[in-house]
Order: structure tokens, then C-alpha cells, then sequence
């Protein structure tokens, strides 16, 4: 039986209670400096949250839970220095972008809408919601001003985050074919959508495994909470509808009395593709006549879903065929 998640109900109502603020006040780019006791109630809300979901995501991901101080002696496990720590160097958490897309949220500033809540919150002293937190912590009425829309917004965002990874869902998004709906970026969230990237675009090759992903994902792909791709046991049959096909177009080509004068005629061409060859040879009719998709067209239950981005791999290694 699994354990119920506890996590996402609060950070809803945090959300509900969020949205409701919004219904008395203009949120937009010069209203970000607005503080009040009720922000900073809900600024201590969400950061309790905070910590203690990091640390749950911290004994998932194995960390130590006997630490111990400089003189040997136990101590308590921080939350940013020990678990959010971990959780950057697994899964680089501090460069993950989310959107502002609430309807009622007026922000026209990008670096307003488009935010990365938990840079540098691993480092004690640092990461400007955090600051702004221990500050309201410890001395509420001095350190009102701290209490403001901005902080809140990015203390929501960064427990938005970590709600996402604690859910650790793969979401299906539905057959490519005939498919009626896309991924919903949101994740459930009325206030922000998750950063992802696509990585469906593949050379096909009989070996197969990360490298194979045509797009250029470098830094976006650091920046993604989520990736889009095939289903697993989608790559595979895919894989296996490419190495079919491709043996019968080796047959065919091995086979084809135009090639064999062609490549008697010009010895040169023999270090090229085949597909190269069946154009040089006879243009776009050689070309149908030798390449062969018909596994790959009859392929009508491919699938895609929405990853998780852990920076530990998108698609499995594939090998050729066996022979057998």
C-alpha cells in the first residue's frame, strides 16, 4: 500500500488562499513591495512546507541522516545546506523554470513571469525568499517589509517545485495518432506552469539511447522540470520497426540490379548511405522502390508522456536485432 501524499493538499489550499489575496489586491510589476501580516503568515506557511518536504525528498534520495558537526558531535539536517544541497546536485533544482500563469496575476515584466525560486537556496544566508523567511521568523514586526507579494511568490513557486518531484508522476499524454490533447504544463497548479522541453525528435539508428535525440536540449534541458518523449515501451517498438524495416532495405538494395551498375559504374559513391546512393542512382523512384517503412507506417499505438527530469536518462539503450 502507498503512502498517501500529505504534500500537495496543503500547498493547494496555500494556493487557495494565495489566489484569494489576489482578489484584493492588483498583482502586477509595482505592486510586488506590498507586505502585510497576512503575506507574512502565509510566507511562514509555505516555507514550515518547505522544509519539510525537502527533507522527506532527501531520505528518498538516500542522504545522510547522521550528520554530524564539526566536532564529531549529531546535529540536526538543514534543510537548504543538507537537503536542498542534495537535491541541486541530483537534479540541478536551483536552475528549474516555472511560469506565472495565474489569469488574475498581471505581471508583464518576463523576469517577473518566468522564475527560478530556488537559486542559490542551498547556501546558508542566501536565496532571497529564504532570507526573507528567517527574517519574519524571528522578529515578525521589524522584519514586516520583508513580507511581501514577491517573496511570497517565489517561496510558492519553490515549494511548487519540490511538490512536483515529491509526486514523481510520468504522465501520459495519449497516442500521437489521432491524438485529441497535449500536456497540460500546469501539473494541477492555478498559479504556475512547469518548464519542459521535447526530446521526440530522433535519427533512428540500430543502436539507440540519448544520443539519438536530434534537438539541441543543452541548457534547456537544465531548466526543465519536465520532459516530453516517447513511452518507453514505445521507443522500443520503434527501435524494432526501424531495424525490420531496415534489414528489408538492405535486401532490396543488395538486391537491385540498378545499384549493382550504378556502383560498377561509379566506384567512388560505394562509402556513402544508401539513401544516398538509391538517389544518386535514380532519384526519388529508386529511392521508394528500395527504402522500406512499411513497419514503421503500420505503427499506429505510439505514445508519448511527460517525464520528470532527473538528469539520469531519457530513453533506454538500445541494440540491433539478434540475428536469431
Amino acid at each position: 500500500m502507498s503512502t498517501p501524499n500529505l504534500y500537495w493538499p496543503v500547498y493547494m489550499n496555500l494556493e487557495k488562499d494565495f489566489l484569494e489575496l489576489a482578489e484584493y489586491i492588483h498583482f502586477s510589476d509595482d505592486q510586488l513591495n506590498v507586505y502585510s501580516m497576512h503575506i507574512a503568515d502565509l510566507i511562514i506557511r509555505c516555507a514550515i512546507e518547505i522544509e519539510a518536504i525537502s527533507k522527506e525528498l532527501y531520505e528518498l534520495l538516500g542522504g545522510n541522516m547522521s550528520t554530524i558537526d564539526s566536532n564529531g558531535n549529531s546535529r540536526d539536517i538543514y534543510f537548504d545546506t543538507d537537503c536542498l544541497d542534495l537535491l541541486e546536485k541530483k537534479w540541478l533544482i536551483s536552475k528549474k523554470e516555472i511560469t506565472v500563469s495565474a489569469t488574475n496575476f498581471y505581471f508583464t515584466n518576463a523576469s517577473n513571469r518566468i522564475l527560478t525560486p530556488l537559486v542559490k537556496c542551498n547556501i546558508r544566508g542566501k536565496g532571497k525568499w529564504k532570507c526573507a523567511y528567517q527574517a519574519i521568523k524571528h522578529n515578525r514586526i521589524k522584519s514586516l517589509k520583508k513580507a511581501t507579494i514577491e517573496n511570497l511568490l517565489y517561496a510558492m513557486g519553490a515549494l511548487y517545485i519540490l511538490n512536483l518531484y515529491y509526486k514523481n508522476e510520468r504522465i501520459d499524454i495519449g497516442r500521437i495518432y489521432l491524438s485529441d490533447h497535449d500536456f497540460d504544463s500546469r501539473v494541477g497548479s492555478n498559479i504556475f506552469s512547469a518548464g519542459y522541453c521535447s526530446a521526440t525528435m530522433l535519427s533512428m539508428s540500430p543502436h539507440m539511447d540519448d544520443s539519438c535525440i536530434d534537438s539541441e536540449l543543452g541548457d534547456k534541458l537544465n531548466k526543465s522540470i519536465y520532459v516530453i518523449k516517447y513511452t518507453d515501451k514505445s521507443f522500443e517498438e520503434m527501435h524494432k520497426d526501424f531495424c525490420l524495416d531496415a534489414e528489408i532495405t538492405e535486401q532490396r538494395f543488395l538486391a537491385s540490379s540498378k545499384i549493382k551498375q550504378f556502383l560498377s559504374e561509379h566506384p567512388e559513391c560505394t562509402g556513402k548511405t544508401i539513401n544516398e546512393i538509391c538517389m544518386d542512382a535514380g532519384g526519388i523512384d529508386l529511392f521508394k522502390q528500395i527504402i522500406c517503412f512499411q513497419n514503421r507506417q503500420k505503427r499506429k499505438d505510439v505514445r508519448k508522456e511527460a517525464m520528470l527530469n532527473k538528469h539520469s536518462g531519457i530513453y533506454p539503450e538500445l541494440f540491433p536485432l539478434s540475428k536469431e
